[in-house]
């Protein structure tokens, strides 16, 4: 049995003699980004997670078109959930002469269970926000609906048979959905005066919602509940499905975010290595001493492992307090765009304090369990042992850690796996690299005089050295290089998905006799639009067989089959439309009823290439053959469709227009104007959700760009601890070649030439990695346009040689300037 005591003493000496503080440092900075970056992700997913539900009104939402039994709604109380009823319905409001067709919300008093309402008392003046409903006898208004009826707050409506007071102008709902959905104008009454209207007969169109707030795993167990009792025509809404343009982004937010903290795990990952190895390796000496003095092999390895484990604690408590300052640093940036955050919790000090655990004991236990095997003998004969430090199980336990980490830090199994992948990759590419190099090197120190001739046969007496030089150092660069790859051009491509001048406004039903004026409305405004036909189609059958809701399984499939498609021609694809199967129609080949549908909806709804389609229009029935799928982007704004067909199968049917165009701040006056000339037409209003995401995109970008430093300090670490595997060699060298006569210039040139040309040859090897993993990553990860960037090559065989070229001369000035004797004497001890 070792003693505790024992153990740190072992582990103070070795500190003090300085051979731990490169590892040390390695996981410090490992367990500060994994747990700055868990605590962010922490918390900005749970403010995200609130607003989720604020953008529902509720935690939870059933709806259907049927009202719900009594009994699930006491089954919901009983369980300790908050409840409020709520019904939507489309009805005409009436004012003297003047009528409008509106959508009437009908809610209780508990509605909304998260988030606010905005009111205010002139569609002119700013909202405030409220809690509160209309009392019975009131209704509230949006503000399209008091310029289209030239009304004010204090005015009364007519909706059925009631007689309804405007007592507010409602500005925003919190769960109004941002599609072209529920896009009549508001009208928001008490759930009460329902009754009193008489507007709800057996056949009206109604739909019910039952909005639940509580528990996470109250909620859980009561939608199980719900599930159990067979209602197929009950949909459950979660907050995950609120507002899934703007989650979209978030989500590429948080994979950017993650690459960056998996590529300082990486880099400090390298450093660890390459400090473990040396730090066993100068092990080998007293672990020899303690075996004459009767230590067994298991003493050997529980005296290490307790040294590993304080080392990690310490390292990672360490490690926990600084990634909490630094997760502080980072809130800063992202405070505008959630300004209700949650505060933190203890899980990523925990994440931290385990991420010490597992880099170390992954990186070290192989070699650790060979210094077990360690002969007493070596205390008479030192080259005994020293091969037991190599072997390939050493890095196959570094490689297990890195992954496992990767996966766990980022919980993202597919880009864990890429990135992992390009850590493979490029480990290989390196390797063969620099086998391939030192064999050029000795063909080529053949033909060579002077200085260049002895620094070629330097890198030649130390072939593997030399391999292992290329490959930790490639490594480390391309981890930096891919970074660089990530701030530098792919968070410029992100930006560039959603530029300044994204259409923020879109019109839609525009009679065709409006479309004219329309557009030439909008252009006095400086704006560009064009107009495309929207007709409303009802999907029937798919190749001849009917479709219902009974054929899919997922809620989005039932939801597609119920509703109407909204259909268009088209004769040129858009240039935000890409083609991913099949082709685009051309007259030529005869055929006049084709359709083109987005690879989504295909899959959904079980579409392929070749089905016919048909479709309900108007009362008609109209079948076309599906002949290309497309991929669709959607974060361009611009206006785009599911299924489009062709001119001669669409065109002369029922259609309005929609368009969708960028209008400045200072051409807004126009929209009231555009309101009174054409009431029918109805403006969405997009700038609240392009505010959203332009945010998370600026935001999320100076976080990764501040995550840049952690992986920068890790880099350094590798930089010095790859010059430490050579380091009494070069003193021996250095000493013999001193004690011969050479002058300190020469020996110093000799260096600096071998410095250079492994960080050259290492850098070029890692930009080549970098280019294909980023361009790889750009196309499946993040859905870019990037192009393979064959710079980085250059670019990484440059920084390369001068960033090893200034470390190798500061971590070895010190060889030049002692005495040789003393170097002798050093070379000898180690």
């Amino acid at each position: 049995m070792v003693p505790l005591r024992f153990a740190l003493r072992q582990l103070l000496r070795d500190w003090r003699s300085g051979e731990l503080r490169l590892l040390v440092l390695a996981v410090v900075l490992a367990v500060t980004a994994v747990s700055a970056v868990g605590w962010l992700a922490q918390r900005v997913g749970d403010a995200t997670e609130v607003r989720a539900s604020e953008l529902l009104a509720a935690d939870r939402v059933l709806e259907t078109d049927d009202p719900l039994p009594d009994a699930w709604l006491e089954e919901a109380q009983a369980r300790g959930l908050n409840t409020a009823r709520m019904m939507i319905f489309p009805s005409a409001v009436l004012s003297g002469e003047q009528f409008q067709l509106a959508s009437i919300k009908a809610v209780e008093d508990a509605y909304p269970l998260r988030g606010e309402l905005q009111v205010g008392d002139s569609p002119t003046r700013d909202p405030v926000t409220s809690r509160e409903i209309p009392p019975p006898g009131e209704a509230w208004v949006s503000p399209r609906l008091l310029l289209q009826m030239d009304l004010a707050v204090g005015d009364t409506l007519r909706l059925g048979e009631s007689e309804l007071r405007i007592g507010k102008v409602l500005f925003l709902e919190p769960d109004r959905g941002g599609g072209f959905v529920n896009l009549a104008p508001r009208v928001l009454i008490h759930f009460d005066q329902v009754a009193d209207t008489g507007l709800i007969q057996q056949a009206s169109r109604v739909r019910y919602r039952l909005l639940l707030g509580g528990a996470e795993a109250a909620l859980a167990d009561y939608q199980q509940w719900v599930l159990a009792q067979g209602r197929r025509d009950v949909e459950i809404e979660t907050p995950a499905e609120g507002q899934p343009g703007v989650g979209e982004v978030m989500r590429t937010a948080q994979r950017f975010l993650g690459l960056s903290a998996l590529l300082t795990i990486i880099v400090g990952g390298v450093a660890m290595l390459l400090t473990i190895r040396r730090y066993a390796a100068r092990q080998l000496d007293p672990v020899a001493v303690m075996r004459c003095l009767g230590a067994s092999q298991r003493q050997i390895v529980l005296l290490f492992a307790l040294k590993l484990i304080v080392l990690g604690l310490l390292a990672g408590a360490l490690g926990s307090l600084l990634g909490f300052a630094l997760h502080g640093v980072l809130m800063t940036l992202v405070a505008d765009l959630l300004p209700h955050m949650p505060a933190p919790d203890w899980r990523p000090a925990v994440m931290g304090l385990l991420t010490g655990q597992v880099v170390l004991l992954g990186f070290a236990v192989p070699s650790v369990l060979r210094l077990r095997r360690v002969p007493p003998l070596r205390v008479l004969r030192r080259d005994l042992g020293g091969r037991l430090l190599g072997g390939l199980s050493v890095y196959l336990a570094a490689l297990l850690s890195v992954f496992l980490l990767m996966w766990w830090q980022v919980n993202d199994l597919q880009l864990a796996l890429y990135v992992f992948g390009a850590v493979l990759g490029t480990l290989l590419l390196l390797g063969l690299g620099a086998a391939l190099t030192v064999w050029l090197v000795r063909v080529a120190r053949r033909h060579t005089r002077g200085t260049a001739a002895l620094a070629l046969a330097g890198v030649a007496r130390r072939p593997w050295t030399t391999v292992i030089q290329v490959v930790v150092l490639g490594l480390g660069l391309m981890a930096l290089l891919l970074l660089g790859v990530v701030r530098d051009d792919l968070l410029v491509a992100w930006k560039a998905r959603i530029p300044p001048d994204a259409p923020n406004y879109f019109l839609i039903n525009v009679q065709p006799e409006e479309v004219a004026a329309v557009q030439e409305l909008i252009g006095r405004s400086g704006a560009e639009s064009t107009l495309y036909p929207m007709i409303r189609g009802r999907l029937l059958a798919i190749s001849g067989r009917p479709v219902s809701r009974a054929d899919y399984d997922t809620p989005r499939g039932k939801r597609l089959v119920d509703r109407e498609f909204n259909l268009s021609w088209l004769e040129v694809l858009p240039a935000d439309n890409e083609l991913a199967a099949g082709q685009w129609w051309d007259e030529r080949n005869g055929e006049r009823a084709q359709w083109s549908v987005e690879t989504d909806i295909a899959e959904t709804l079980g579409m392929e290439l070749g089905d016919e389609l048909s479709f309900e229009v108007a009362g008609e029935i109209v079948t076309g053959r599906v002949t290309s799928l497309r991929e669709v982007d959607w974060d361009s704004f611009n206006v785009n469709f599911f299924v489009v067909g062709t001119p001669q199968l669409l065109r002369g049917l029922p259609a309005t227009y929609i368009t969708s165009f960028y209008l400045p701040e200072a051409a807004r006056g126009m929209l009231p104007e555009l309101v009174r000339r054409y009431p029918s037409v109805t403006i969405i209003d997009v700038n609240a959700i392009l505010h959203t995401v332009r945010g998370i995109i600026d935001q999320g970008s100076r976080v990764v760009e501040t995550m840049v430093l952690l992986t920068l300090a890790a880099g350094l670490l590798v930089l010095l601890a790859a010059l430490q595997i050579t380091r009494e060699e070069r003193q021996f060298e250095s000493a013999l070649l001193r004690s011969l006569g050479a002058r300190r210039s020469l020996i110093r040139r000799l260096a600096w030439v071998e410095f250079a040309l492994v960080g050259g040859i290492a850098g070029s090897l890692a930009g080549l990695g970098a280019a294909a993993a980023g361009w790889a990553m750009a196309d499946a990860l993040f859905r870019l346009d990037y192009g393979f960037p064959a710079y980085l090559i250059a670019l990484g065989g440059g920084a390369g040689a001068l960033m090893v070229l200034l470390a190798g001369a500061l971590a070895t000035r010190r060889l030049y300037t002692a005495s040789p004797m003393r170097l002798l004497q050093a070379a000898e001890e180690n």
